[in-house]
């Protein structure tokens, strides 16, 4: 992801000055808020399982579709253009509420709409809808080019993530707002110390298939996950363990 992040350049003119008027926004600025929001997405990767935030300026200003969260919207102003195909998840919002975020992300950034997950660079998904299947059934890249797997975005209602202390390597007790999510142990490149991640509404059988493709790497997918201003990821090369 952090290579197709660097690789992203600007989108092209969308559309009509009539059909801006119809759709959100997005950034209020879109130079600033995308440049900022690429800055927190390389901090996320670079930190995994540490939550970051949208710088407030863009947050505050920025004017989502009808359906998808703040970051979630900011992110796919941010890594979708003409070359990159996208695929939202008909879980999101009614079909005809979903048409109008894809009208919005086609008009912003030219992107292309993939008709399946498993065609998609960038997929989006909220958080009670990413299977197992789902996650397993996304591009993987290949040992030669890993930069080919695709990114999953998983919009959730919370992230929860605590360092291990280093005298009880067990997982923390679930806050209420994250309960009954299970907990996951993450270590590997970037992560010092030993961290644990809830994120509500996601399943245990998502992070089992996570913890499958780790076989596979440098092949794999990375997840990034959004809750509100706020993003954490969980790159390929991150080592994720189930509590339970």
């Amino acid at each position: 992801m952090i290579a197709a992040l660097i690789a992203h350049s600007a989108s092209p003119d969308a559309g009509s000055t009539g059909a801006l008027a119809a759709l959100p926004r997005g950034f209020a600025d879109p130079v600033h808020g995308s440049q900022t929001t690429f800055r927190c997405l390389l901090e996320a990767m670079a930190r995994p399982g540490c939550v970051q935030a949208l710088d407030a300026d863009t947050r505050d200003a920025l004017a989502p579709p009808s359906g998808l969260g703040v970051a979630t919207t900011a992110i796919l102003l941010t890594v979708a253009d003409a070359d990159t195909a996208v695929w939202l998840s008909p879980a999101f919002a009614p079909a005809q509420v979903l048409e109008g975020v894809l009208a919005f992300g086609r008009f912003h950034t030219g992107m292309r709409v993939a008709p399946r997950a498993e065609e998609s660079q960038y997929a989006f998904a909220p958080a009670h809808a990413a299977a197992e299947a789902l996650l397993l059934g996304l591009p993987r890249g290949s040992d030669e080019a890993p930069q080919e797997g695709a990114t999953l975005i998983v919009e959730a209602p919370s992230i929860v993530s605590v360092e291990e202390d280093a005298a009880a390597a067990a997982p923390p007790a679930h806050p209420e707002d994250a309960d009954p999510t299970p907990w996951v142990r993450l270590s590997g490149p970037g992560v010092r110390h030993a961290r644990w991640l809830a994120v509500g509404r996601l399943s245990l059988a998502f992070w089992r298939a996570r913890e499958e493709l780790q076989a596979g790497f440098p092949r794999g997918v990375d997840i990034v996950f959004t809750c509100g201003g706020q993003i954490a990821a969980v790159p390929r090369s991150t080592v994720v363990q189930r509590s339970r």
